[in-house]
């Protein structure tokens, strides 16, 4: 096998997420079309609008994905968290979106849609998992739609905390939490003053412990329980639980 040019070690695209099932020599193939890129708070991955090349892997860090509204106004509508990719759902499409904004520093991996149509072509493992990846972006967007229509508060503010932890992340360590309780409440739709009293119910609970950028999850059993998750032990699939209002 020959030695792979780029320097990506840690890459999620490096870790099975595309390419399970491939050869030694496919993978590599996939890696050299791999480009590593830093991002400081506040600087943009890409702009609602831009042209969509690239498909982006977040290896550290949070991202903000906003919308324009016709007034000009911005609605966020979620964080992206190390594990996740970006540009999935453009990989047929002529533009971004959304745009997608570091909150921190953020460590991310990029691959042109034309260098990935072309392994694609020529590799059909890695077409299934760009499908599953599809299917995943799909589940997080119904989940948003029943988060903003169907949960009670409590429900609305578990589900987000919970989407800070990066995938197969440690949920017991601190999380960046750089949005104000503004942005948090008109994200899930939201008074602020009831996004506040909830996270301070969270905290007088000792369900998170929260600071100045940051929170801790500290009982992620119960905060699933109140997202409306029932984690039984009999082996099944987790279930809904009905919701209390």
């Amino acid at each position: 096998m020959a030695t792979c040019s780029c320097e990506v070690k840690a890459c999620v695209l490096c870790e099975d997420r595309l390419y399970a099932g491939l050869s030694k020599d496919q993978i590599c193939q996939l890696r050299e079309h791999l480009i590593r890129e830093l991002y400081e708070p506040r600087e943009a991955l890409f702009r609602e609008g831009d042209p969509a090349t690239y498909l982006f892997a977040l290896r550290h860090g949070q991202l903000k994905l906003t919308s324009s509204m016709p007034d000009g106004r911005q609605q966020i509508l979620r964080i992206a968290v190390a594990g996740q990719l970006l540009g999935i759902e453009t990989f047929k499409g002529r533009t971004y979106p959304f745009t997608a904004e570091a909150l921190t520093d953020v460590v991310a991996c990029k691959i042109s849609h034309d260098d990935l149509r072309n392994i694609i072509e020529a590799n059909p493992a890695i077409s299934l998992r760009v499908i599953e990846t599809l299917s995943h972006e799909l589940d997080q967007a119904e989940s948003l739609i029943r988060d903003l229509g169907l949960k009670t508060a409590p429900e609305k503010v578990s589900s987000f905390l919970l989407s800070l932890v990066p995938l197969g992340g440690d949920p017991n360590g601190d999380l960046p939490l750089r949005l104000s309780r503004r942005e948090i409440a008109e994200m899930l739709g939201l008074t602020e003053e009831t996004v506040s009293r909830v996270m301070a119910d969270f905290v007088r609970r000792k369900l998170i412990e929260s600071g100045r950028g940051f929170i801790r999850i500290l009982d992620r059993k119960r905060l699933e329980e109140i997202n409306g998750i029932d984690v039984n032990t009999t082996g099944s699939p987790p279930r809904a639980v009905s919701a209390k209002r």
